[in-house]
């Protein structure tokens, strides 16, 4: 073989190596990537899409998992006081309800927590438990983390939301020695405690929505404002029996925040399309027509209580039960 080709070989050969080394490199300089400068906090708080939390009563047992989408952010941001909030993130947080969840910032740290109908897809999770409920986690880097707690078994549709989702996104390495997978457990494990302490569970259901009636006081100060969809359901039967002068065992509550007594319905929507209440009732913004009284329950929020059925004074019914059912 000629000299020159043995050393162009060599040469190759010596330039292959070096491809893979620098190649590797990169690979390497991308996985432990030190994340970008932190932002610090945001001059202009709520965010657009954003809201300041509101206070709303904290549920226990199953019942986080079965929350209205417009309250769930509320509970979540509110699980912890803005002091603990602080002393898990390491530092001065605001928080702010977006799209659902609970959004939160640091000068180097933005948390997103959520209930949802399923997990986040995970990539390579490491399985473990979060307050006695099985999740997975992983991280990326110094950067990311995700985590998923598996809160019920129940199937999930549009009034159960079996999974509670953390995720994080870190602008700066502050506390060196916190690892972000270890800081999303603390977060779940300190928000669960607080909203799944010793409870009820979640009600079976039937074929046509009902469960079993349970008579349940509204909540001093709330009412049915923030409240689960069944315990809003129980609240309801139990003030529209008393009303209506009929014995509890003769309402018939259905999950999703309706009931029915004799020939009258209360149901709460809290995705109601914005529109006009030229009327006044309890003291609310209320829409009156012979067939239906429409309440709006408050003013931050789309929360609507409406009556409908036959046999009663719908405007006079609703005067009579909206004080408790409003907390009052």
């Amino acid at each position: 073989m000629k000299t020159s080709t043995v050393i162009a070989i060599v040469i190759g050969v010596l330039l292959s190596f070096a491809c893979v080394a620098g190649a590797a490199g990169y690979w390497w300089s991308q996985s432990s990537a030190a994340p970008p400068a932190a932002p610090g906090l945001p001059a202009v708080w709520p965010s657009r899409d954003g809201e300041l939390p509101r206070r709303v009563p904290m549920p226990s047992g199953e019942m986080l998992a079965a929350l209205p989408a417009g309250s769930s952010g509320h509970v979540l941001c509110q699980a912890l006081s803005e002091q603990r909030w602080q002393a898990v993130l390491g530092g001065a947080t605001l928080r702010e309800v977006r799209g659902g969840g609970c959004h939160l910032v640091t000068g180097s740290l933005d948390v997103v927590l959520r209930l949802d109908n399923l997990p986040a897809t995970l990539r390579s999770p490491q399985s473990l438990t979060v307050s006695g409920r099985a999740a997975e986690v992983e991280t990326s880097g110094a950067v990311n983390a995700r985590l998923n707690v598996h809160l019920v078994d129940d199937e999930p549709n549009g009034e159960i939301h079996p999974y509670l989702r953390v995720d994080i996104t870190r602008y700066a390495v502050t506390r060196p020695g916190l690892a972000l997978d270890e800081l999303a457990t603390s977060i779940a494990r300190g928000v669960i405690d607080a909203t799944m302490a010793p409870g009820p569970d979640l009600p079976e259901a039937n074929r046509d929505g009902t469960i079993a009636m349970k008579e349940t006081e509204p909540v001093a100060g709330y009412g049915i404002l923030g409240s689960p969809w069944p315990v809003v359901s129980w609240q309801l039967c139990t003030q529209l029996a008393k009303t209506l002068g009929t014995s509890v065992s003769a309402a018939k509550p259905k999950f999703d925040g309706r009931c029915t007594v004799r020939t009258v319905q209360a149901a709460l929507s809290d995705d109601v399309t914005p529109r006009a209440y030229p009327d006044t009732v309890a003291g609310r913004p209320a829409l009156v027509t012979p067939d239906v009284v429409a309440v709006k329950l408050d003013d931050d929020t789309s929360q609507e209580l409406s009556f409908t059925g036959t046999g009663r004074d719908l405007r006079a019914l609703a005067e009579s039960v909206l004080p408790a059912l409003l907390g009052r």
